[in-house]
C-alpha cells in the first residue's frame, strides 16, 4: 500500500496510478496519508498544490525539493526555506505542503525537525489561543504555525501528515494525542516504522497515530 485517502470518496491506494489518480481530486489530495514516497510524482504533486494554494509557493518548495533530492541542499536548509514561505501560506498550502515533501522525499516537516499545529476554532470561544510552545515561523491566515519538533521519543503521524490540530486547553481529554504526546516530550514522525497503533492509556512510545480502518489493513495492532 503506497497511500489511504481519509475522506468519504477515499479508501486505498496500492500503486503509484493510484496516487496519481488521487492528484487530480482537490479533495482527495489535501485528505492524503502517504505511506511511501513517489518522487516519479514530485512534478504532479506540486502541480495539484498549485491548483489548490498559491502556485508561487508551491513552485519555490518544489525547487528546494528537487535540489534537496539532488544533494544541493540539506535536511537543515530545506526546513529553513519552508520556513521562510511558510508566513505566506494559507490553509490549502499548508496541507498541500507536506502531501508534497512526502510524495518527493518520503518526509514531512516532522521528520525536518518541525511540526505544524493549526488552531482549533472550536476550542476557543472570544479570543484566539495562545500560541503553542516552541514557535519558529507562523502562517495567520492558515491560522498555523511552525514549531519545534525535538523530543527525546518518537510517535509516529499516519493520522494528520503533520498538520496537528492545537488547542490551549489544558484537559487532555480535549486535545489530539499528537498535541498531547508533544507536550509530554515525544518527537512526531511519519517516517519509521511503527510498532503498534496508538491506543489510549498505552504505551507510545514507537507508537503510531492512525486512522482504524488503515491500522487494520496494515495489521497493527493497539499498544497495550
Amino acid at each position: 500500500m503506497i497511500a489511504y485517502v481519509d475522506h468519504p470518496d477515499g479508501g486505498f491506494i496500492r500503486d503509484v496510478e493510484g496516487l496519481r489518480e488521487a492528484l487530480r481530486s482537490p479533495k482527495l489530495f489535501l485528505s492524503l496519508i502517504v505511506l511511501r514516497e513517489a518522487p516519479e510524482l514530485l512534478k504532479e504533486a506540486a502541480e495539484a498544490w498549485a491548483g489548490v494554494g498559491a502556485p508561487s509557493i508551491a513552485e519555490a518548495v518544489y525547487a528546494y525539493v528537487y535540489q534537496y533530492r539532488l544533494g544541493l541542499i540539506g535536511a537543515g536548509e530545506l526546513l529553513l526555506r519552508i520556513a521562510e514561505l511558510f508566513p505566506d501560506m494559507g490553509t490549502a498550502d499548508v496541507l498541500a505542503l507536506q502531501r508534497t515533501l512526502k510524495i518527493g522525499i518520503g518526509l514531512t516537516t516532522c521528520d525536518l525537525g518541525a511540526a505544524v499545529f493549526v488552531e482549533n476554532p472550536r476550542a476557543w470561544a472570544a479570543e484566539p489561543p495562545p500560541p503553542p510552545e516552541g514557535v519558529v515561523a507562523e502562517a495567520p491566515r492558515a491560522k498555523a504555525y511552525l514549531v519545534r519538533n525535538d523530543g527525546g521519543r518518537i510517535v509516529y503521524d499516519w493520522d494528520t501528515m503533520c498538520v496537528v490540530p492545537y488547542s490551549p486547553q489544558l484537559d487532555p481529554a480535549l486535545l489530539h494525542p499528537l498535541q498531547l504526546l508533544r507536550r509530554a516530550g515525544y518527537a512526531i514522525r511519519t517516517k519509521g516504522s511503527p510498532k503498534c497503533a496508538f491506543a489510549e492509556g498505552g504505551p507510545a512510545d514507537g507508537a503510531v497515530v492512525v486512522p482504524r480502518p488503515l491500522a487494520k489493513a496494515l495489521g497493527l495492532r493497539p499498544c497495550f
